[in-house]
């Protein structure tokens, strides 16, 4: 689960951050709607999973230059998704 937990994670932030000439910011949008609408059902072993991919793509990133937003991404992604308050 940790591994889909991850896929999960890089594909929004691909969506979040993708320049606007690569991704429709429009469809970028509509498919992260799409999958915090999705993940509301999640049980509470898949939000952990969740927690601990978001922890270890944000320890990845971390004190590489370039990489702020991103950090702050992952620190909120279940927050933002409506996960956690």
């Amino acid at each position: 689960m940790d591994n889909i937990a991850r896929a999960l994670l890089n594909a929004a932030a691909f969506l979040e951050f993708s320049p606007d000439d690569i991704v429709d910011p429009d469809s970028a949008v509509k498919a992260l709607e799409d999958i915090a609408f999705a993940l509301q059902n999640a049980s509470a072993e898949e939000i952990e999973s969740i927690r601990r991919a978001a922890a270890a793509e944000r320890e990845a990133r971390a004190g590489i230059p370039g990489y702020e937003g991103t950090l702050e991404f992952f620190d909120n992604f279940l927050q933002s998704v409506g996960l956690v308050e």
